[in-house]
């Protein structure tokens, strides 16, 4: 049937209003494919590029508890290794101080830290930093504080240094004084009020020849310190005895970050685990900190810190950061 002029008409308006409205789908529908086409570790401007990308790549940091130049060598090689396992992309970071890497941890700097005990607990009561590997030496991941003195100095029990000389090892050192100053508490013996003095031998070996000598009348040390001197001084073993020993301290950390994806987390705990048994991850992980191997861990590993801590009325933020 013809169509009017009028009819016409309304039909090229309709075409009119027809015609935006397709150019809007083909939009959305090109935005669409887009999206699902965009290349693997990209992502929107609002989430930012995914983690171990060029762009973003997984920083590992460590803290500065050995020589800096030893732990950059080996850093260098471990990220390496990461990358050719992982297919993520590393950068190592070795920080001036341990509270600059539990901030780092929280601010979403730094993805994955090696940490000593202490301040991975405030990495985690602070931005909820998860250990997942503790570090393994001597074939432990846990050692212990010893409270040692004289075979003849007549002290049998922690009850009986009241009014007795002593040495701690560090004001920062958890078995050289922490724990063992938890300990001494828990039997009674109070260092700032029941002992006559105390001094921070400032070193294990230090203190352990403090008690040898005689200097002071027990002390307290980790429970591998006397192994150095069983060839220069054999005797240390046979004129000293340990009277005290702490709960178990475990080993230091490697922990994750809270906002790394739980992918991620997985695959480097993995390439790690993989890698401390391999000769050249070995070597590498021992030239940083001395690593023999690596365990999975859990935060629960970490609660007998959290108990010392009580005990002492511990600032855990001070404490890291040696105040």
């Amino acid at each position: 049937m013809p169509v009017s002029p009028r009819g016409s008409a309304r039909i090229g308006s309709v075409k009119k209003l027809i015609q935006p409205a397709s150019l809007i789908l083909l939009v959305i529908i090109a935005l669409a494919v887009s999206t699902c086409n965009r290349p693997a570790g990209d992502s929107d401007a609002d989430s930012g590029p995914a983690p171990g990308t060029d762009r973003n790549p997984i920083v590992m940091a460590f803290v500065p508890s050995t020589e800096a130049e030893k732990i950059v060598e080996g850093a260098g090689t471990l990220m390496q290794m990461l990358e050719d396992e992982t297919g993520y992309r590393f950068k190592d970071y070795v920080a001036t101080s341990y509270i600059a890497v539990v901030e780092a941890l929280g601010k979403g700097h730094v993805q994955v830290a090696w940490l000593p005990t202490l301040a991975y607990v405030l990495a985690h009561e602070r931005n909820g930093a998860e250990v997942v590997l503790k570090v393994v030496r001597h074939g432990r991941d846990t050692y212990y504080g010893l409270i040692i003195t004289r075979v003849d100095s007549g002290i049998e029990t922690l009850e009986d240094l009241k009014g007795e000389t002593f040495a701690f090892v560090d004001a920062a050192s958890a078995s050289g004084h922490l724990y063992p100053r938890a300990l001494l508490l828990k039997h009674g013996v109070d260092p700032d009020t029941d002992l006559e003095r105390y001094v921070f031998a400032g070193g294990h070996d230090s203190a352990v020849l403090a008690v040898y000598k005689g200097n002071v009348a027990a002390g307290a040390i980790y429970d591998d310190a006397r192994e150095k001197f069983s060839e220069t001084i054999p005797e240390v073993f046979e004129q000293t005895k340990v009277i005290g020993k702490t709960d178990p301290i475990p080993s230091d950390t490697v922990a994750i970050a809270a906002d790394v994806p739980p992918e991620v987390a997985k695959a480097i705990t993995e390439a790690l685990l993989d890698l401390v048994h391999t000769e050249e991850g070995k070597q590498a992980m021992y030239e940083i900190y001395n690593v023999e191997d690596l365990v999975v861990a859990g935060d629960g590993d970490y609660d007998s810190v959290r108990d010392m801590a009580t005990v002492l009325d511990l600032d855990l933020e001070k404490q890291v950061r040696g105040e």
